[in-house]
């Protein structure tokens, strides 16, 4: 049984994998991770920005659903505390890899 801690250890690194590691750490400055403990597994996300992000100038943060709030690269996957296993589920690739 996997510690919430190790799979997100499992999950960020089968994104990362999964967009390509030359291709996160080059966008390092615009890339974000993301990760969740749910009942039986951890979420877990990586978004990169492939354009430089304007520098935030106060006022409140907010999430909202538009194209310009979204990451144009993005993999998220789910893995399971029971054994490890890792399933993707949405992933936008560069054409690169």
């Amino acid at each position: 049984m996997l510690t919430f801690e190790d799979a997100k250890k499992i999950g960020i690194r089968a994104c990362v994998d999964k967009l390509g590691f030359d291709f996160v750490k080059k966008y390092n400055e615009t890339s974000c991770t993301a990760y969740g403990d749910e009942v039986d597994h951890a979420f877990c996300f990586v978004g990169v920005d492939t354009e430089p992000v304007e520098p935030w100038t106060g006022g409140p943060l907010m999430l909202d659903d538009s194209p310009k709030a979204k990451f144009p690269y993005s993999a998220s996957c789910h893995v399971a505390y029971a054994d490890g296993a890792v399933t993707f589920l949405e992933c936008t690739l560069p054409s690169t890899i």
